[in-house]
């Protein structure tokens, strides 16, 4: 059996919520729909960690954040830990990514042969956040909304409306323009190896602006209400109020104009990236790969988008953590998983696919094949997410089995949900006498897996260490770890010695039959 290409589409800051395929009314998506009616949806899937470099992190290596040292936007990716790309390299493919993975440290590939874009943000230790736990305990006022580099802020959501050009929009154009162009220039390059591409956009992180044709699309009119409406102040949880201090929230009114503004804006740019997805199904049927081409979409983490009145992400409530996890075979058929899954899940999920086992995985995992539940779904099943960084004094940990999610902490109140009775978890059960069973098999699936006090200590030392590092290399000679497209170019244009019609023939790539 010839191994299948696989091409894996993802997203920034794309909450589940927001999708149709996962109950949306609103926001147009007909390529995702379409997507979605002819792959695997995993219903209750979860981002391992609720911010960038962290989750992207666990995804590519199949492990809990905190087990690769993945504490926070400013953390290093250690070169030496296998990742998706490793292990499918290993089994022959080409690899190569076009977009965003907030690779931190010297290496920018991870297993990767080929980087078509550079980075958007930082390579270097500067995201490190400035006050560890210690200094926030210590500070009363904590999260005194400051400014840090690389966090967000209420402004973000102000500025949401029609722009002509962005951030965003320049990096994505070049994301799928060199994605697409990319599949051609394999298809004719010869390379008999098959094709692993990660194309990663972006879009839909905030702030909440896209170009006029994307706006235009949904009114703000029709914006859909929050499912949990904004929570006063003086109810709100400890973290959700130091939360609301961390990205200036607690100063800014997001007025009902603001708020469906905001929300037409990530709902277009979700519309931008779902043109983009048709795109690049399009370019694999005129490349003649389709029907071998393996798709998984996914997104790193999610968005408050305004649920209980919160934004962005740094929480472990539904909105932020849940993530669209899509796994389209072209022998497959459409079908609908309920069981809670996670993107760690993913490694283990093509290793298997690849090999039809997971036994070449050669390091300790948390991750699991998703590919038994296309068989069997298991709504019970165990995952797990962490939140080390923005707006907390200690760790914060996950923990969803079944119909029962845990979040907890040791500076912070229990809290604990039945999402199958209350999915906007407007109801803590964690002293409840009725629940107190269920409430005790997760604490106890808590402390099997993580000593909290340990955990504390190595985020403190190791953002102390990436501060001293960061702050020697910011003198003298300057260097950095940035790093432009390695591809090598197949762009034969025509020069003095070509002849004609030979150097226009090589460049012809023939619809299949």
């Amino acid at each position: 059996m010839t191994a299948p290409n696989i091409l894996f589409i993802m997203c920034d800051q794309l909450t589940a919520i927001a999708l149709r395929s996962y109950g949306n009314k609103v926001c147009r998506t007909p390529s995702l729909d379409a997507l979605a009616r002819e792959a695997a949806v995993f219903e209750n899937a979860y981002c391992p960690y609720p911010l960038c470099a962290p989750s992207r992190f666990a995804m590519m290596t199949g492990r809990l954040p905190s087990r690769v040292g993945a504490y926070d936007n400013g953390a290093e990716f250690p070169a030496s830990t296998p990742t998706i790309a490793h292990y499918l390299r290993d089994a022959g493919y080409y690899t190569c990514i076009s977009g965003k993975m907030h690779f931190l440290g010297p290496d920018q590939l991870h297993g990767f042969e080929d980087r078509l874009t550079a980075e958007i943000y930082p390579s270097s230790f500067a995201w490190t956040p400035k006050k560890t736990f210690d200094d926030l305990a210590d500070n009363p006022d904590k999260c005194d909304g400051s400014p840090h580099l690389g966090v967000s802020s209420v402004e973000t959501v102000a500025d949401a409306g029609p722009v002509a050009r962005s951030l965003q929009l320049d990096y994505d154009d070049e994301v799928a323009h060199r994605a697409r162009q990319h599949i051609f220039d394999w298809k004719r390059s010869g390379d008999t190896r098959p094709l692993f591409m990660m194309v990663s956009f972006t879009q839909p992180h905030d702030p909440y602006v896209v170009s006029q044709p994307y706006w235009d699309i949904h009114s703000t009119e029709e914006i859909d209400k929050p499912r949990v409406a904004e929570i006063p102040q003086d109810e709100l949880d400890p973290h959700s109020v130091e939360l609301r201090k961390h990205y200036s929230l607690d100063h800014f009114e997001v007025t009902e104009e603001i708020y469906r503004r905001a929300r037409c804006g990530y709902y277009g740019m979700i519309a931008y990236v779902d043109e983009k997805v048709g795109m690049l199904r399009r370019t694999l049927d005129e490349a003649g790969i389709a029907d071998n081409t393996v798709i998984v979409f996914a997104s790193d983490h999610g968005d408050m988008i305004g649920e209980r009145g919160l934004w962005f992400k740094k929480t472990l409530f539904d909105p932020a953590v849940r993530v669209p996890i899509l796994l389209y075979r072209p022998n497959g058929t459409g079908r609908r998983i309920t069981a809670p899954v996670s993107l760690i899940d993913l490694l283990p999920t093509l290793v298997d696919l690849v090999h039809d086992n997971t036994d070449r995985i050669v390091t300790d995992i948390e991750g699991r094949s998703l590919l038994p539940l296309l068989k069997q779904d298991d709504p019970t099943r165990l995952t797990w997410a962490e939140h080390l960084d923005g707006a907390v004094t200690a760790p914060r940990i996950m923990v969803r089995k079944g119909r029962w999610k845990l979040v907890y902490s040791k500076d912070y109140p229990p809290q604990f949900y039945d999402l199958q009775s209350d999915p906007g978890e407007t109801t803590n059960l964690a002293d409840d006498d009725a629940t107190r069973g269920a409430y005790a098999d997760c604490i106890a699936i808590l402390q099997e897996t993580w000593d909290l006090d340990a955990m504390r200590a190595d985020v403190i030392r190791n953002q102390q260490a990436r501060h001293l590092v960061h702050r020697a290399l910011s003198q003298g000679k300057s260097f950095d770890w940035e790093m432009e497209p390695n591809a090598p170019s197949l762009m034969s244009f025509v020069r003095g010695d070509d002849v004609f019609p030979n150097v226009e023939r090589r460049r012809y790539l023939h619809y299949s039959d």
